[in-house]
């Protein structure tokens, strides 16, 4: 039953345009109003899980300075075009490969820790707290659900505050706020999401 990180990244190697389509131009405002009024105006974030750049690029549109990251390649390339007109920096990496420290105000990471089994979870967490100031401040969003779930060839960790409690413990980072969505797409009124803030437990 269990699909592997590479297998995922697969599909998004595969599907990179059909993604792109879907997600490229959907209205995030409301979600970014949830994150970037905990970011220091002009501050650094990091994209974790960047996609198509979507999200970068309306950072780097607000004056915030962003780096992005991403495991699939093909998701780098098409970042990089959108980004072409702003200093964003993007890189091909896994959450496993983040190395900085005490370097950014925010990390956002929109869609994508949700492709991670629990103990990988765990380890990001650890990453993505060590590249934050003591000051910093997360966001992390999964698909409402309770655990493993497989679909069309892409591993996904759905979520309720309950069990993310329960997988931040021993990291770093605390819990701030949960807040349930609808998505943002009009074709996916059904899906709902959870939207969190995440810090850190010394801040």
């Amino acid at each position: 039953m269990m699909i592997s990180l590479f297998e995922t990244l697969s599909w998004y190697e595969q599907n990179a345009q059909v993604f792109e389509s879907r997600t490229a131009t959907v209205d995030m405002t409301r979600i970014y109003d949830l994150f970037l009024p905990y970011v220091v105006q002009g501050g650094n974030i990091l994209d974790a899980g960047c996609g198509v750049g979507r999200d970068a690029l309306a950072f780097a549109e607000r004056g915030y300075q962003v780096t992005a990251i991403d495991g699939s390649l093909e998701m780098v390339k098409r970042t990089r075009l959108r980004t072409a007109n702003h200093s964003v920096s993007v890189y091909q990496m896994l959450f496993s490969g983040i190395a900085w420290h005490n370097q950014f105000d925010g990390f956002w990471c929109c869609a994508s820790l949700l492709h991670l089994a629990q103990e990988e979870q765990k380890e990001a967490y650890n990453k993505l707290a060590q590249a934050l100031k003591p000051s910093g401040i997360g966001y992390v969003s999964f698909k409402l659900g309770a655990g493993i779930r497989l679909d069309n060839g892409r591993y996904f960790y759905d979520m309720d505050e309950e069990r993310l409690r329960y997988i931040l413990e021993g990291t770093p980072l605390n819990l701030r706020s949960c807040i349930i969505t609808q998505d943002q797409s009009p074709e996916r009124e059904v899906v709902k999401w959870v939207n969190t803030v995440l810090e850190a437990k010394n801040s």
